[in-house]
């Protein structure tokens, strides 16, 4: 057999067939591929032991993402495209975090064109702990012809965790204002705690604030 023959003979049109069959192939993998913005959720990953984010980071990007129409449908319904940034290299302190591409997480047949923002800055602070006394606080007077005999807390000190910057500004701890208006008899309840608006938590689960309520002697 004759190999080259193959190949020279009618050459023109088998040229032109090869020609035709690359163009038909485009037009099918391009067919209905389309471009569109979306937000997705941005998550914050491996972030260092012992160390806390802190201040306002982004929920959301917005990206461009470009795709077949049912592949970019498939997505939006299943959420399958999510921003991931890596903070396994951050330090205490601000870190500015670069965004590519690789750092969002597409479905087979998804890409992305661009995104926003493309930088991050991200603050770090150790996590640190501390122990400090709980004090109970009331507000209100009980009902006539009663009177607050004894308000305690237990426990009545407690364990803060939070970043350093932020726990350290405490030096006690108080609930927030119960009010005993009206009260005629003594009551056990679960107190807020006030972190005055700080992002740090208790780590004690069963806190309980008894008020004492007595009549008053004629």
């Amino acid at each position: 057999m004759d190999v080259r023959g193959i190949f020279t003979e009618n050459w023109p049109i088998k040229l032109v067939s090869l020609l035709l069959a690359v163009t038909l192939w485009f037009y099918v993998t391009s067919r209905g591929k389309t471009e569109v913005t979306a937000i997705v959720p941005l998550a914050l990953r491996n972030v260092p032991q012992d160390m806390v984010v802190v201040g306002d980071v982004p929920a959301s990007l917005t990206v461009r993402v470009q795709g077949q129409e049912r592949a970019l449908r498939d997505a939006a319904a299943a959420k399958r495209i999510v921003g991931n940034v890596d903070l396994s290299r951050a330090k205490e302190g601000e870190n500015l975090v670069h965004l590519s591409a690789e750092d969002v997480q597409t479905p087979s047949g998804v890409v992305v064109t661009s995104m926003e923002p493309y930088e991050l800055s991200i603050r770090l602070d150790r996590l640190t702990h501390k122990t400090l006394r709980l004090r109970p606080v009331v507000s209100g007077r009980p009902a006539q012809g009663y009177r607050i005999g004894k308000v305690s807390v237990s426990p009545p000190s407690v364990t803060l965790e939070g970043p350093a910057s932020a726990v350290g500004a405490f030096t006690a701890l108080q609930t927030m204002p119960y009010d005993i208006t009206g009260m005629r008899e003594t009551a056990v309840v679960r107190p807020r705690v006030n972190f005055q608006g700080r992002p740090v938590k208790v780590l004690e689960q069963d806190i309980t604030l008894t008020i004492t309520i007595q009549k008053e002697r004629p």
